[in-house]
C-alpha cells in the first residue's frame, strides 16, 4: 500500500523560504533537494498533489511545455511506493531578493543531487528507477 507524502514545519518557516527534501532508498543511497518558494507553505502542498497525479498517470501540468516531472518528483513517488525513509520540511526564511543565491549556496553545501536539469513523462514512471537519473 502506497503512503502519502507529508511534510513538517519545525522552525515555523513562512513566506520567502527554502525547503529541504532528503530521501534514503533501500540500499542507503541519499537523494537531496533544495527548493525555494516566494509563496510559502502552499508550495509544499503542491508536492502532495504532484505525487497523487503521478500515481493517477496524469501529467504534472496541462500547460504545454510543463507536463513533465522533475527528479525530486521521481524520488518522492518512489519513496511513497517503496516506503523509503524521507525528510521534507521548510529549512529557513530568506529575503525574496536573496532566494536564488541562498538556494545555490545550500545546493552546493548540502550536496544536493536532485537539483538537476532533467525531466520525465508520467507515462514512463513504471519503467524508471533512481539509477536513471543522469
Amino acid at each position: 500500500m502506497r503512503r502519502e507524502i507529508s511534510w513538517t514545519n519545525p522552525k515555523n518557516v513562512s513566506l520567502g523560504m527554502l525547503y529541504f527534501i532528503r530521501i534514503i532508498d533501500d540500499s542507503g543511497k541519499e537523494y537531496r533537494y533544495i527548493g525555494k518558494s516566494k509563496r510559502g507553505i502552499s508550495r509544499l502542498r503542491e508536492y502532495k498533489n504532484n505525487i497523487r497525479r503521478i500515481f493517477e498517470g496524469k501529467p504534472r501540468r496541462t500547460t504545454k511545455g510543463q507536463e513533465k516531472y522533475r527528479p525530486v518528483h521521481l524520488a518522492l513517488a518512489k519513496s511513497c511506493e517503496y516506503g523509503w525513509e524521507y525528510e521534507f520540511y521548510p529549512l529557513e526564511n530568506v529575503d525574496i531578493e536573496e532566494l536564488n543565491s541562498r538556494e545555490k549556496e545550500l545546493i552546493s553545501k548540502l550536496k544536493c543531487n536532485l537539483n538537476i536539469n532533467w525531466s520525465w513523462s508520467v507515462e514512463n514512471y513504471q519503467n524508471l528507477s533512481m539509477s536513471d537519473l543522469p
